[in-house]
């Protein structure tokens, strides 16, 4: 899985590497840039999960082992102690996500989640991905967990991605699940509100259309949030 991973980052910082040499800095082709959305490192909780053959396993410990292979692979090869990053690898889909449309589509699915079930069977392979394979970015997923849009939710972006595990990277959400904040999940009475909501929770980018980032200075005027959130999110 090293050498996978190792592969799919050479790839990555080739066509990157091609297109800046010809001076084109602004291609918009979904798995042709440096910053990759991978790996999906989700657990294979049901199996009319249509995207099962895309994850590792079933199995925590195994997925969190392959997924650190891959990582640390595809950002740095087969090097120890790198000095430059190859590509950029992303911890997708954060956090207890495993579904489409069964029983519930995923964009109003709120998963039901017990502290211990949480830290013991959907968090280690984030904490593997994120500490030990120190993963560039975290893709936050289209469900809420426990009533509350893993896009907006405060507790698990800055809580323990920043505070408990000091990860430095940033968070991008999955494509517009920032503005499902207020469009399904209804968490939010307004778009608003949801740009706030996320900001304010740790999101830095705004994966899919811009939604919720044009209401950012609608928010900050509305005293919902900052500047200085805004550019904490630049850093």
């Amino acid at each position: 899985m090293l050498d996978v991973g190792r592969a799919v980052g050479q790839e990555a910082r080739a066509l990157h590497n091609g297109f800046v040499h010809q001076g084109n800095r602004g291609h918009k082709v979904n798995g042709a840039g440096i910053t990759m959305y991978a790996p999906n490192m989700n657990l294979v909780r049901d199996p009319r999960w249509g995207r099962a053959q895309e994850v590792y396993s079933e199995d925590p410990a195994l997925s969190s082992y392959l997924t650190y292979m891959f990582v640390h692979g595809a950002q740095f090869g087969n090097e120890s102690s790198p000095k430059y990053m190859q590509a950029a690898a992303c911890c997708k889909h954060y956090a207890a996500y495993d579904l489409e449309t069964v029983p519930v589509d995923r964009h109003h699915f709120s998963a039901k989640v017990d502290a211990r079930n949480m830290w013991e069977t959907y968090m280690p392979v984030f904490r593997a991905c994120v500490r030990y394979a120190e993963g560039a970015h975290v893709m936050c997923s289209y469900n809420a967990i426990n009533g509350v849009p893993t896009c907006g939710d405060e507790k698990l972006l800055n809580g323990i991605l920043r505070d408990q595990w000091k990860w430095p990277g940033f968070v991008v959400s999955d494509y517009d699940a920032w503005a499902q904040i207020y469009n399904t999940h209804a968490y939010c009475p307004n778009m608003t509100c949801a740009a706030a909501t996320g900001l304010n929770a740790g999101m830095d980018q705004e994966g899919g259309g811009t939604g919720a980032i044009n209401q950012l200075q609608a928010a900050i005027a509305a005293g919902m949030t900052t500047e200085d959130a805004v550019a904490t999110a630049f850093k």
